[in-house]
């Protein structure tokens, strides 16, 4: 199971990384959302969730890797994490099926809600 993070934050992604791996997932990093584009366009493997900052410095946003993502690999559960989720469209938990996930969030509240998604990895 590869998790797709993207998080501009580097402290943050490594958390981030460190609590995903040490529950077992395979976890690829982007630093910002363009590199998040480059990899989906050509996958070092098939991502099993993309997890993505909504707030990234530049031109490509957390919605702009959520949309590529699922054109890449369709209904591909995508996690928006946010600390104003306030910003963000209703529509993308109603329509498109997305999960919000509020900064700040306990580790346990990040594989807790992966797991929710995807499952235990074996």
């Amino acid at each position: 199971m590869c998790v797709l993070l993207v998080e501009d934050d580097a402290l943050i992604r490594e958390i981030m990384s460190e609590t995903l791996q040490d529950a077992g997932y395979e976890v690829i990093e982007a630093e910002h959302g363009v590199a998040a584009l480059q990899m989906l366009e050509s996958p070092p493997r098939a991502f099993t969730v993309v997890l993505t900052d909504f707030h990234m410095p530049g031109d490509v946003d957390g919605s702009h890797v959520a949309e590529r993502a699922r054109a890449a690999f369709p209904g591909i559960p995508v996690i928006i994490a946010s600390g104003r989720p306030d910003v963000l469209q209703p529509t993308w938990q109603t329509e498109l099926g997305y999960r919000l996930l509020k900064k700040p969030y306990l580790p346990s509240e990040l594989v807790r809600v992966v797991q929710s998604l995807i499952g235990r990895p074996s």
